[in-house]
């Protein structure tokens, strides 16, 4: 399961409080710039992992993470998959 937030850049400490949870630590987090998704003044902050870690997310985000809707995150998930997959690609071919 996936979600993808909306986070405002004031609020960057959020992502370190994220990361250094026992549980979500151990989850897939990313996180980009959200001017190349429309969210100048944003982060995106993607969360990958089970359903129940997303709890624990809200607990420690405390109404900073917006998550977006749901087409525009599979909208967005779609774009960082791409991103990740043309990256490996990239690098396969020049150590390939």
């Amino acid at each position: 399961m996936f979600k993808v937030y909306k986070l405002a850049k004031e609020n960057r400490e959020t992502i370190d409080k994220l990361l250094a949870d026992d549980v979500l630590g151990r989850q897939t987090i990313t996180y980009k710039d959200g001017t190349n998704y429309g969210y100048s003044s944003s982060y995106i902050v993607l969360i990958e992992g089970s359903e129940d870690i997303f709890k624990n997310v809200d607990s420690i985000a405390h109404g900073t993470l917006e998550a977006l809707s749901k087409s525009k995150q599979q909208e967005i998930y779609k774009q960082l998959k791409d991103e990740e997959n043309n990256s490996q690609n990239g690098m396969g071919f020049l150590f390939g």
